[in-house]
């Protein structure tokens, strides 16, 4: 596989067996390395873009952007060690929406360094470190400098059924040089380096026992980082949403897993918001469009539209429902309140 011949199509991770190890590199490519390496992390791991730093050099000018991978399932989970030139790989609002997610991936850096971003959280990681992401949501890693690291990619409910608190300790730096994560990185830097050496049930027993300490850490870290940051965050997020289906109202066809999937939520995520504020998701912006029609009604011009129109223009497909929500919200019909309107001083 050199030259200007093109690489076979990676295959998809549950396409391979377990003892299938599939390696993958950019090496050997003229062109399309980038379009190589982005299908390398869609069909290995989850849909990402992968791309070149603004402003950066290749660290080979003969070999252009550098990258490789080995992935191999151990222990019943995929396990890959990734090395790579300085780049940025997003997992973006779009590709959340075209190719959902739901999968935990853990990311431990062997050299180098990163930054990731996954919501409001950033983390730094270095050598020995460890950081989680959550497939559901966005999320950036960048890498500014070449880098080592090995990937765990977990499935939700194997992480979530043993720790409450993993959807809030994301883009959270573990520290091997101190707490929770000392445990954790020296079990998954053993499973890849010593995989070949293990039998499946040997491997399958130690996956247990990493998950399990992988949830104290998480627990013993989101005690702390869920107390301070979740009730700020569901207020920030309770208003991206609310500005998201109000810049919407119009749109009959709305749909709120569409909404949480632009928002880079879950949908459980979007009802647990509206929830903590005595309301949900679908009785928000109804009570919303019905009051934009009451305001439309009774504004400048309002007698220059027809009460099917304001009805269409607010999200309602049907005038004469629009008609029996708005008497069943303010206790008149949209064409009396018109009048008493008008009448008004």
């Amino acid at each position: 596989m050199t030259g200007s011949a093109p690489f076979p199509a990676p295959q998809r991770s549950d396409d391979a067996g377990a003892d299938v190890e599939r390696r993958f590199t950019t090496l050997g490519l003229d062109h399309g390395q980038w379009d190589y390496w982005s299908e390398v992390t869609r069909t290995a791991f989850v849909a990402m873009r992968a791309a070149a730093l603004p402003g950066a050099v290749p660290v080979s000018a003969q070999h252009g952007f550098a990258a490789s991978a080995v992935a191999r399932v151990t222990g019943g989970l995929l396990v890959s060690t990734v090395r790579a030139d300085p780049h940025e790989a997003a997992r973006t609002p779009d590709l959340v929406r075209r190719a959902a997610g739901e999968d935990f991936f853990l990311t431990l850096l062997t050299e180098g360094s990163g930054r990731l971003r996954q919501g409001d959280r950033a983390a730094e990681v270095g050598p020995g470190d460890f950081a989680l992401v959550d497939s559901a949501h966005p999320y950036v890693f960048r890498f500014d400098r070449p880098f080592r690291s090995v990937v765990l990619q977990i499935p939700r409910a194997m992480l979530t059924s043993r720790c409450a608190v993993a959807e809030h300790v994301t883009a959270v730096p573990f520290r091997t040089a101190r707490g929770m994560g000392a445990f954790v990185s020296p079990v998954l830097c053993a499973l890849a380096e010593q995989r070949h050496d293990l039998d499946e049930a040997t491997a399958a027993a130690f996956m247990r026992n990493l998950l399990d300490l992988l949830a104290t850490a998480c627990d013993a870290l989101g005690s702390d980082v869920s107390g301070k940051a979740s009730a700020a965050v569901h207020r920030r997020d309770l208003r991206r949403a609310k500005a998201y289906l109000a810049d919407r109202l119009h749109d009959p066809g709305l749909t709120l897993l569409a909404a949480s999937q632009d928002l880079g939520f879950s949908l459980r995520y979007l009802h647990e918001l509206f929830r903590e504020a005595d309301t949900t998701p679908r009785a928000w912006l109804y009570v919303q469009r019905l009051d934009r029609a009451r305001a439309m009604l009774s504004g400048d011009g309002h007698d220059a539209q027809s009460i099917s129109s304001i009805a269409l223009r607010v999200g309602f497909k049907d005038a004469s429902h629009f008609s029996r929500a708005f008497k069943s919200r303010f206790g008149t019909s949209p064409a009396t309140y018109r009048r008493t309107a008008a009448r008004a001083p």
